[in-house]
């Protein structure tokens, strides 16, 4: 994995937080997921890819159900108790500004990329789906209302 990569990626993310929710969540140690690694307990993910000539990559960012809901508190009006249509379209929103962002870095540093429009995934115990033969990585966030981890893959052409 290219950290002049994830590292965009990362950052975009973590800015979309700050500067539309005012949440500052805390990361842990990265570690490498195994293909089948099934994602257990009820959560929203938001699944892109980004292909160029360079590279492709696959990115997921899994929300636990009380991530969130607290997210679609923070940034949206109205009360949110449960996922709803609201809050899956948040999801791929989130996903889409997170990556639309790291385009922008990443293409300031002569990589360039299409990007897929958001899959979304709802429910419990699942496998996300990564297309490539590259490491995923793997990358918790923690939020005292609910955690949420990035999976990044990045496999040149």
């Amino acid at each position: 994995m290219d950290v002049h990569f994830i590292n965009p990626v990362i950052a975009s993310l973590l800015n979309v937080l700050s500067t539309m929710a005012h949440l500052e969540p805390t990361y842990g140690s990265p570690k490498i997921k195994e293909k089948n690694d099934v994602v257990h307990g009820k959560n929203l993910t938001g699944l892109m890819s980004m292909v160029g000539k360079q590279a492709t990559a696959s990115i997921a960012l899994t929300f636990t159900e009380a991530a969130i809901l607290h997210i679609a508190r923070k940034m949206l009006p109205g009360e949110f108790s449960r996922i709803d249509g609201v809050v899956i379209d948040l999801a791929g929103e989130l996903a889409n500004m997170a990556l639309g962002g790291a385009k922008g870095d990443l293409e300031k540093e002569g990589f360039l990329f299409q990007l897929s429009l958001p899959t979304i995934i709802v429910g419990s115990d699942y496998l996300i789906a990564h297309r490539t033969k590259a490491p995923i990585i793997m990358l918790p966030f923690f939020m005292p209302e609910g955690d949420f981890f990035v999976e990044a893959s990045y496999e040149e052409t």
